[in-house]
């Protein structure tokens, strides 16, 4: 699957564009989650019993925080900075799907035979359990949508987790595919036509995003400093009417 996704192009990293193997027992559970970086994830139930996944709709998130604040130890929550996504993040929080629903919360139910595939979509917290003796594998994808997530997203993961995905390079990455025709995985002329929407919107968020990179990047390289005087006279080169070799690079 990871021949498939944007994550191809990145390094590898532990939990995010490995496949992961599972083996599960009898009414064992997975906690409430949403991937790191906000990630799309694939599961497949490759043998043993079925397993029942829980889901909360994107539109539902609000209300569904709201609640977990409400209602979570607070000692859990100061440790967390307060902070519901990173709890989630953390993948170590066991809410009933039933007290979830009792407080207004609209949860999606799916039951995993053998042989189907789920696909969690970006910032859909999931949590769910085993029937019985099970084996699934799993992994993480990014798909060219996931950008807008990942860069409005970047910055909160900061500081949050142990990997991070390096998002500038897989901006650049989309920029030299798409002066190619192409993005990544998929053809950008038929991804086009198919969803002109979110291709407007991710071109857009990656021309903004590595403008402002490139702007403060140019602008620490435009700081002066002023080394000290060693008694030589200045040359030509060290004079104020030297050629900048900033401008020079961006023309």
């Amino acid at each position: 699957m990871n021949h498939h996704s944007m994550l191809d192009d990145a390094a590898t990293y532990e939990r995010i564009n490995i496949n992961l193997l599972y083996m599960g027992t009898t009414g064992s559970h997975f906690s409430w989650r949403v991937e790191d970086h906000l990630l799309q994830s694939v599961s497949y139930l490759q043998s043993g019993a079925s397993s029942m996944w829980f889901f909360i709709a994107k539109c539902e998130v609000p209300r569904m925080v709201r609640v977990l604040v409400e209602h979570m130890d607070p000692a859990v929550l100061a440790a967390a900075g307060g902070d519901v996504c990173q709890v989630l993040g953390l993948k170590a929080s066991q809410w009933p799907a039933s007290f979830i629903l009792a407080h207004g919360v609209h949860v999606g139910l799916h039951k995993m035979e053998p042989g189907d595939f789920v696909v969690t979509g970006y910032w859909v917290p999931h949590s769910g359990f085993n029937a019985g003796v099970n084996v699934v594998s799993a992994v993480n994808l990014a798909c060219a949508g996931w950008l807008v997530h990942a860069i409005e997203r970047a910055m909160h993961w900061c500081g949050k987790l142990g990997m991070l995905i390096p998002v500038e390079k897989l901006l650049v990455l989309s920029a030299l595919q798409l002066a190619d025709g192409k993005w990544l995985f998929v053809d950008a002329i038929a991804y086009e036509a198919l969803e002109p929407t979110e291709v407007q919107r991710d071109l857009g968020d990656i021309v903004s995003y590595l403008s402002q990179y490139l702007d403060s990047v140019l602008s620490y390289m435009n700081t002066e400093t002023k080394p000290a005087w060693s008694g030589k006279k200045p040359s030509a080169v060290d004079s104020d009417q030297a050629p900048n070799p900033v401008r020079r690079f961006i023309v």
